[in-house]
């Protein structure tokens, strides 16, 4: 089972608004770790609660509730990905293949 550490580093708002939020998620499967990092601008432009009681974990949730496409958080997919790929032990080239997938 693969834990997930979620760290919020930043925010942007505007008018007690969060409109981005910049992220560092690890991914822990007890063998190995790998981390990303990110940007993230909200489509939905609602307040979710009041800008003074929102937490850390709060933004974080919805980062990954934002980041989830056809069911599959693509944060967390990209990161499990790389998890296979030290399980594997194959190094590639960086320009012959991507391990990773762009966003939709």
């Amino acid at each position: 089972m693969i834990k997930y550490v979620w760290k919020i580093i930043g925010i942007e708002a505007q008018n007690g608004l969060i409109t981005h939020a910049h992220y560092r998620v690890l991914a822990d499967d007890g063998e190995n770790k790998v981390e990303t990092e990110g940007h993230w601008e909200f489509a939905d432009k609602t307040v979710k609660m009041p800008f003074d009681n929102v937490r850390e974990s709060d933004i974080a949730y919805w980062v990954e509730q934002a980041s989830i496409i056809d069911g599959v958080s693509v944060i967390k997919s990209n990161l499990e990905k790389q998890l296979e790929t030290l399980k594997s032990g194959k190094t590639t080239l960086p320009w012959i293949k991507n391990v990773f997938s762009p966003f939709k």
